[in-house]
């Protein structure tokens, strides 16, 4: 179940990082690049997505080949535990409904695969 998990969340979100480095980069051409801040916030929104899904991917990855993946889905976890930790706050705050679902389900899921790889022997 956990190495399912890790590889769906891992291809959702290196599939998220892409579409919106794909959507922020259309609005940046169609409206103007923001301010620094919120070019900044966007690069930080995509590396986040890609890094976590990669390192959910290379750990379901190693998991069939029956090599060490608990590293990587931790690391994994962690990364997506401590984006969302900083960014559903201000979500809450500014954004639509729309934008706020994702980071708490990628959280919530990121919890069961990092209690996955520390209760895995």
């Amino acid at each position: 179940m956990i190495i399912r998990l890790m590889s769906t969340l891992g291809v959702v979100l290196v599939l998220g990082g892409v579409a919106h480095s794909a959507g922020v980069t259309r609005l940046y051409v169609t409206q103007g690049v923001p301010d620094a801040n919120r070019v900044l916030l966007d690069i930080w929104i995509a590396q986040a997505q890609l890094l976590a899904g990669g390192l959910y991917i290379a750990a379901a990855r190693n998991a069939r080949a029956g090599r060490a993946w608990r590293s990587l889905a931790t690391f994994g976890a962690l990364t997506v535990i401590g984006f969302s930790v900083a960014v559903v706050p201000v979500l809450i705050e500014r954004a639509p409904m729309i934008f706020r679902i994702p980071p708490i389900v990628y959280s919530g899921v990121s919890a069961i695969i990092l209690i996955g790889a520390v209760r895995s022997r």
